[in-house]
């Protein structure tokens, strides 16, 4: 940094529930502390005591700064003034405020607050960009617009800090290429990698015992580190499972993320009961239980089936743990894992479903009314982008490509039925290696001392992005992320 570095360091997140932003926190933050007089975190709710706790023992000097307006928006309640108040108390100009996630959307009012406070104060803003809110998640536009964010390029003012001293982050490099084309200071900021080594062997077999216990047998277990979240798509996982682990369970650690997630949680949950699933999910939410890592060793195979990561911590988290990992090949992950050298034998790119294994019809019908729904939600400048699905009733499907109701159609059926189906529709996924990956070649870059170093090094700009410059980077991931490759009706309905 300059030779006016800050003193205080500012971690800014809308909660701190686990997942994968408080894991960057946990790991970066006993390595960021000692060049910082206070570290202060600061967000909507307050963390869990235990996670807490095990900080704070790394960092004496730790406090949280817990306001509710800092959360997620709870409908279209104007706190402007709350948000302002918060940042107020705790950000000035000796300040680096690094702020997670912005850009998704889930809080307009306090993206716009921080760059405004950055403006004001002449602090500095790290702006750490997981997600995007124009990344199918048109569901924040209605309520973006009620607050007064009327325009695409308003908004755009808002996520990408149009008035601020502003480096704005990506967590991979395809975002990061987007964002440095059109913003005056981008940078490529990895998450970092736990360099510990495996866990005590007492606690794997602690955890080994512990999902015995849970379950109720020994059947081999494989273990989703997630919570449940849509763009997971946990569906497929259940079906690999299915398919290449008969008799064996399929966990998520995590529960649902937010009350709009709860709902089709549950729904998926009443799902699985009546199918007998061989399947629990958030078996970790409640706090008991062996420790995240601890599982994830004692599993016999991880499984990641995302259609949409910014990062994917399961990728290198099972090379670092030497664990099977059975994952789906994603285009943003792809060049950064090969740039890191992490091989992982697993990967697949989709899993495809026979004709008439369900009502091909019936899907269609629900395909075009999902359709229809979503490109209502857009704004009319941005319907002519968007692109229709591919979904065809007369030939193979991907499973990813499905709407909810037809994914949870083909998992009534029969197992047997569908692992045959299935199988013969996937001859690669019979041989697919899921032997251990190779030790992760270059951890060392994903170190929390070297992310940190990252972090230390970041040249501010002098000057701020022009409100043209912040709209032309939302218009360029826009713009990416409306293809038809990018459209998953399971997202969507």
């Amino acid at each position: 940094m300059a030779d006016e570095d800050p003193s205080e360091l500012v971690v800014l997140h809308y909660h701190f529930r686990p997942g994968g932003v408080r894991t960057v926190m946990e790991l970066l933050l006993p390595a960021l502390s000692g060049h910082f007089e206070k570290v202060t975190l600061l967000g909507g709710e307050p963390p869990d005591r235990a996670w807490a706790d095990a900080l704070r023992q790394k960092i004496p000097s730790l406090r949280f700064a817990i306001h509710p307006a800092l959360g997620y928006l709870d409908g279209t309640i104007d706190v402007r003034k709350d948000i302002r108040l918060a940042l107020r108390k705790t950000v000035g100009p000796h300040t680096l405020l690094w702020a997670h996630n912005l850009s998704l959307g889930r809080n307009i009012l306090l993206a716009d607050e921080v760059a405004a406070c950055s403006a004001a104060t002449g602090a500095r803003l790290l702006s750490h960009h997981h997600d995007f809110w124009c990344d199918r998640r048109w569901a924040r536009w209605p309520e973006m617009r009620a607050l007064g964010f009327r325009t695409l390029e308003r908004v755009a003012r808002a996520v990408f800090a149009a008035g601020a001293r502003v480096v704005h982050a990506g967590i991979n490099s395809l975002d990061t290429r987007l964002l440095a084309e059109n913003l005056p200071a981008a940078a490529w900021l990895p998450n970092p990698v736990d360099p510990g080594e495996m866990p005590p062997k007492r606690d794997v077999r602690r955890a080994r015992n512990w999902l015995s216990a849970e379950l109720g047998d020994g059947a081999p277990v494989w273990v989703y580190p997630a919570r449940f979240l849509r763009r997971k798509n946990i569906a497929e996982a259940v079906l690999l499972a299915r398919c290449l682990c008969p008799g064996g369970w399929m966990l998520t650690t995590g529960a649902a993320g937010s009350a709009d997630e709860a709902v089709r949680a549950d729904r998926f949950a009443d799902a699985a009961r009546a199918g007998t699933w061989r399947t629990r999910f958030g078996v970790l939410a409640d706090g008991r239980g062996p420790s995240v890592r601890s599982l994830m060793a004692a599993a016999d195979a991880l499984v990641m089936t995302s259609v949409q990561e910014g990062f994917g911590f399961p990728y290198l988290e099972g090379a670092a743990l030497g664990k099977r990992l059975l994952a789906r090949r994603l285009p943003q992950i792809q060049p950064d894992l090969d740039a890191l050298g992490v091989v992982v034998p697993g990967l697949y790119d989709e899993v495809m479903i026979p004709a008439g294994l369900i009502d091909a019809q019936a899907e269609t019908r629900r395909q075009r009314a999902i359709w229809r729904a979503w490109c209502s939600t857009l704004p009319n400048s941005v319907r002519p982008m968007a692109q229709p699905p591919a979904f065809s009733d007369d030939s193979s499907v991907p499973f990813s490509r499905h709407s909810l109701a037809g994914q949870l159609e083909i998992l009534a059926l029969p197992p047997a039925a569908v692992r045959d189906a299935c199988l013969d529709a996937n001859p690669d996924l019979v041989g697919l290696d899921l032997r251990p990956p190779p030790t992760l070649a270059k951890r060392a870059a994903l170190s929390p001392t070297n992310c940190a170093r990252r972090i230390l090094g970041l040249q501010f700009a002098g000057s701020p992005p022009s409100a043209a410059q912040a709209a032309d980077a939302q218009s360029a991931i826009l713009c990416d992320r409306m293809s038809r490759e990018c459209h998953f009706p399971s997202l969507a309905g």
